[in-house]
């Protein structure tokens, strides 16, 4: 049984959520630097973000016995949602799943300091690396989504007093047999035995 530790309760005053292409590594430890392939998102809503790790199991039910004996998997999942706040190349970009372009005239020139980014009819499904990193003054977390992409998105409301928000979910995808992983140096962690 786990004894009451206070220095065990963990707050998430400092983050960052960050994204790369597919395949881009990650760091190994939660002290390396991201390489330069790793985008930062920028500021993110007071909410943080929510991540929901998941299973989905089903009964078997027997015979001998009111109760299941056993249960096996259906599915599982691992679903972060958060918010963005800046509306800027790389937040736009994940939030509207494809890539800003220079904007051109129909007879194929540039159009000077304009940017288009096409929303497609029938769109292309972008996957993504994803990380996140949180941490306190005594430690630091990083979760990895080697592989993933955005589920849902909740509605851009442009009103005159409130600043844009580009809410999204993040859903992990089978990455060689794993959702993704959290790597932390947080004190009270130790290794199974």
């Amino acid at each position: 049984m786990a004894a009451n530790n206070a220095g065990s309760i963990r707050f998430a005053p400092k983050g960052k959520i960050l994204v790369a292409p597919i395949g881009t590594e990650a760091p190994e430890d939660v002290t390396t630097p991201w390489a330069a392939a790793w985008k930062e998102l920028g500021y993110v809503s007071p909410d943080g973000c929510e991540l929901t790790p998941s299973v989905d199991t089903q009964a078997v039910d027997v015979w001998q016995s009111a109760v299941p004996v056993k249960f096996v998997v259906n599915g599982a999942a691992c679903t972060l949602k958060f918010t963005l706040l800046q509306f800027d190349a790389d937040a736009t970009a994940l939030y509207f799943g494809t890539e800003w372009k220079a904007a051109t005239k129909d007879d194929g020139t540039t159009i000077a300091n304009t940017f288009i980014l096409d929303l497609a009819s029938t769109p292309n499904l972008a996957e993504k690396a994803l990380a996140v990193e949180w941490g306190d003054a005594n430690s630091t977390s990083r979760l990895v989504i080697p592989r993933g992409m955005i589920s849902e998105r909740e509605g851009l409301k442009l009103t005159r007093t409130n600043s844009q928000s580009l809410g999204v979910t993040f859903e992990a995808l089978d990455s060689a047999g794993r959702l993704g992983y959290i790597l932390t140096n947080a004190a009270g962690i130790t290794a199974a035995a």
